[in-house]
């Protein structure tokens, strides 16, 4: 059998070599039946990987979900009443964003607003409440990236700033800013 493709292989595509091209029968001729199908296993195993690394994806964004969850309703977490108004909704102050300024956080912001408003968009919100809840989160999830350098280095430099109060006043500034420029 093998010989008889190997020589219509060569004469080129018939009837018989199910009108492929002689070259593909050659190929695979010379390769090995065995070689090219361990090799679509090892392709297969390859986008197993990419499926499984899917999975384990959203079970960490589910994860920092309820972390960021966590945050902002933690009752001990301290809420400077100067750097956030809590008039229904809450709104940040002048003097957070001031705040907020002086850290770094609206230079970030601004340079990176696509990537806040993006993981916002990604949760698909329905409400005002759960804007706000994806914000807080957006900042808590960017907080990874280079671009958050300057922020963390102020951080570090005044390690009275409460991290989970900056977090909130940060998620309140991107909620606004979502509300007022990328709502659709």
């Amino acid at each position: 059998m093998i010989g008889q493709l190997v020589a219509v292989g060569v004469a080129g595509g018939t009837p018989q070599t199910g009108g492929l091209p002689s070259s593909v029968i050659d190929v695979v001729v010379v390769i090995g039946v065995g070689t090219t199908i361990a090799g679509l296993v090892y392709i297969g195993r390859k986008l197993q990987v990419l499926d499984d690394l899917k999975i384990t994806m959203e079970k960490v964004k589910s994860n920092v979900s309820v972390m960021a969850n966590a945050l902002m309703r933690n009752k001990s977490v301290r809420l400077d009443g100067s750097l956030l108004e809590s008039y229904s909704p809450v709104r940040v102050t002048a003097e957070g964003v001031e705040y907020l300024r002086y850290a770094g956080f609206v230079r970030v912001f601004e340079g990176h607003k696509d990537d806040f408003f993006d993981s916002i968009r990604e949760e698909n919100p329905k409400t005002d409440y759960d804007i706000e809840g994806a914000a807080v989160r957006s900042v808590v999830v960017l907080f990874s990236k280079e671009y958050f350098a300057p922020v963390k280095e102020y951080l570090y430099n005044n390690p009275r700033t409460d991290r989970n109060e900056f977090m909130n006043v940060a998620g309140i500034y991107v909620r606004e800013k979502f509300q007022r420029e990328a709502r659709t």
